[in-house]
């Protein structure tokens, strides 16, 4: 079998691709939260923010809307893409090398992540470093949620 990591570099500079919208609701902000014990009424409690936060409401956590950076990857396909390539692996989040929260999620709004393959390392021991660029679109807004530099390692067996 051919290596699949070569189909992989021919993309290094290209889009992976858009999510699809995600809508950011009260009820996955609250499961959020609460599976983080985070009780912070930014996120809980729309009365309070109003009344307390520039935001006209809650707020989705900013770790919230990191994390749903797996599900976006996911959406988009491009790991699902290599795994035809290739008979055996899995991928690991590898953190960022860079990631900045640049404007709250509103509750009521919708997210979704653009992904570009900035570059692909390869480790040795069939261990391939993706760094992805991201960023997540808020709609209907001008600054985006997250811009990041994320790493993904793949690790064939």
């Amino acid at each position: 079998m051919h290596n699949p990591m070569d189909l992989m570099k021919d993309r290094i500079g290209h889009k992976l691709g858009a999510s699809r919208w995600f809508d950011v609701d009260q009820a996955l902000i609250t499961q959020y939260s609460a599976s983080t014990l985070d009780e912070d009424p930014m996120h809980l409690d729309p009365e309070w923010s109003r009344a307390n936060t520039p935001f006209d409401g809650t707020v989705a956590a900013g770790f919230w809307t990191t994390s749903m950076l797996i599900t976006m990857s996911h959406d988009i396909g491009f790991i699902d893409e290599f795994g035809r390539q290739s008979a055996h692996f899995y991928a690991l989040n590898y953190g960022f090398n860079h990631m900045r929260l640049i404007a709250p999620v509103p509750v009521g709004k919708r997210i979704r992540g653009h992904m570009s393959l900035k570059d692909l390392q390869d480790r040795g021991d069939g261990k391939y470093l993706f760094v992805i660029d991201v960023v997540v679109e808020i709609e209907g807004e001008e600054k985006p949620a997250l811009v990041a530099e994320w790493l993904a390692m793949v690790v064939l067996n």
